[in-house]
């Protein structure tokens, strides 16, 4: 058979016959190609994938690195199209909260920051943690934060939409008894009009954001990026899109791809929340260079909150001490010229074949995406082939799934009831809290649907992620909606194949077949093969970025 495969080889074009660089042998490699198929061997040379199977085998020559999966399980590189990189890599240096599992835990923490800084400077938590995984499952008080921290100001962010602060923060910010509720946001308050501490959605966080310090300088920032893309790796990720940049971030990326130290593909998307940020952000495109390791992806627009702030149809539940109004329905994020200015924005990005994904959590959010979208569509001509996609898609109603799947528009899900679905239930109801992020019913709807995290919102494992899927559990026990889950092999999908079609780039990433880029992963286990339950305890073993080896550990 070898004697064939040789003889075969001889007559192919040069570049098949020439040996690999790299080829890795006696595995169980599952392709994600298109009719699912799985191989023992795959050849890499040039950074991309030349043969599978025994064909693989034949291109080993003398300088081949061959090395011997021993029987394990390898797949694609897993793409996170949902990722805050940059922000991923600014959370390294900030108070981690993630195992803390008391309102105690959380103020020993903050406490021995604090005790080790400069009276008045401020101490600054990371964002991945929710008091979901707390005993009391709540966020601290100002008054509790202010007895381990009287000296310095806190800022707590928890994900992306809520934080906690202290006295000194609020004075800081300005923000007392008498300080009105802010369009597009909400201060928590007593029932004595005190403030908590507790800042929900971005018209409230602003507040405190604006006077905290500055970002570290460039080459700090471009260090902790380069150690988020590298606990990436050791994840099995090589391709993220990163959701919601500045200029500012999109010069770190620009630095980074320039000097080589890019370990993780990115995909920029531009943050809008007016028609001028979107132009803006459409102008940063024009002409920007693509690279293998990084490439612009359009825009994002933050349409509502999260949990807490998602736009609903009907109201919300009565949470006693945080959410006392009755008729609240969450937040929508409209510029100042409403609905016209955000539709003229639309136009702008189809005109200027872009893709725009827009951060939608509340039916009432969705609906209204999906109806603008659809105007766009109408008037200036098919949005399918510039992917247009909803982010989060957290209570889609049946007529905008329908929508979806007529227009192609995508979605992307991920796993933040994990742990948010402690503020589901508390916020929304069972009900609402059961059906967020129906992925079952989304792909049986006929929408093309990709898979991340939103790390650091909720914690960047695939895996996890993966687990969640398939199982809808959360880090607090329960599982919400277990008849929305789907199948392992559909889970992987999600986070290869379907990831890359939703970036364009299909015909380069999420398979592994001959000419796409060398990007795998080797498992710990056969994630298609153990159960549902077991999938959160896969580890990457191996994670190769266009063939080159990026992490390696335990083979």
């Amino acid at each position: 058979m070898r004697s064939l495969l040789l003889a075969l080889l001889a007559l192919a074009p040069p570049a098949l016959a020439q040996p690999a660089e790299t080829l890795l042998r006696n595995g169980r490699i599952h392709t994600q190609d298109a009719t699912e198929s799985t191989t023992t061997a795959v050849a890499i040379r040039d950074g991309r994938f030349v043969a599978t199977g025994a064909a693989a085998e034949a291109l080993a020559g003398p300088a081949t690195t061959v090395i011997d999966l021993g029987g394990r399980t390898a797949i694609p590189g897993l793409i996170d199209s949902h990722v805050h990189q940059h922000q991923w890599g600014m959370n390294l240096p900030a108070v981690q909260l993630l195992d803390a599992r008391s309102i105690a835990d959380i103020l020993a923490r903050i406490g021995e920051r604090a005790r080790a800084t400069p009276p008045g400077d401020w101490v600054i938590a990371s964002s991945l943690w929710h008091e979901s995984i707390l005993a009391e499952g709540r966020l601290p008080t100002r008054w509790e934060l202010d007895s381990v921290a009287p000296n310095n100001p806190v800022f707590i962010p928890r994900g992306g939409h809520v934080v906690a602060v202290n006295s000194q923060a609020l004075a800081r910010a300005g923000v007392t008894r008498d300080t009105p509720q802010p369009a597009g946001g909400v201060i928590v308050k007593r029932e004595d009009g005190e403030p908590t501490g507790v800042l929900l959605i971005a018209g409230a966080t602003a507040l405190v954001r604006r006077v905290l310090p500055p970002p570290p300088p460039v080459p700090d920032q471009t260090r902790l990026v380069v150690a988020a893309m590298r606990e990436l790796n050791a994840l099995g990720v090589t391709t993220v899109v990163e959701p919601g940049i500045t200029d500012e971030i999109a010069g770190i990326y620009r630095e980074l791809r320039d000097q080589g130290q890019m370990t993780v593909r990115t995909w920029l998307l531009w943050r809008a929340a007016t028609g001028e940020q979107i132009r803006r952000g459409i102008a940063a495109q024009a002409g920007w260079p693509q690279h293998p390791m990084l490439r612009t992806g359009g825009i994002k627009w933050l349409l509502d909150g999260g949990v807490e702030g998602g736009r609903m149809n009907d109201p919300y539940r009565i949470v006693p001490g945080e959410q006392t109004n009755p008729d609240y329905r969450g937040i929508l994020l409209l510029p100042a010229g409403g609905e016209p200015e955000l539709l003229e924005g639309l136009r702008a990005i189809h005109r200027a074949g872009l893709q725009i994904q827009t951060h939608a959590v509340g039916d009432y959010t969705i609906d209204l995406i999906t109806r603008l979208y659809g105007q766009v569509d109408r008037e200036l001509g098919p949005v399918r082939p510039l992917r247009w996609t909803v982010m989060h898609i957290f209570l889609p109603t049946p007529p905008a799934l329908a929508e979806m799947a007529r227009l192609g528009i995508m979605a992307t899900a991920q796993n933040h009831p994990v742990l948010l679905g402690h503020n589901q239930r508390r916020w929304w109801g069972d009900e609402r809290a059961a059906y967020s992020i129906p992925i079952r019913r989304i792909i049986d709807a006929g929408v093309h649907v990709g898979g991340g995290t939103d790390a650091p919102v909720v914690p960047g494992d695939p895996f996890q992620s993966m687990w969640w899927m398939t199982t809808r559990g959360t880090l607090a026990g329960y599982r919400l909606g277990p008849e929305h889950a789907i199948t392992p092999r559909e889970a992987l999908s999600l986070y290869t194949i379907n990831n890359a079609v939703l970036l364009g780039a299909e015909a380069e990433l999420g398979s592994i077949e001959p000419g796409k880029r060398a990007d795998l992963v080797v498992l710990s286990q056969d994630l298609l093969a153990v159960e549902p339950e077991r999938i959160r305890e896969t580890r990457a073993l191996m994670t190769l970025v266009g063939g080159r080896v990026v992490h390696r550990q335990g083979m």
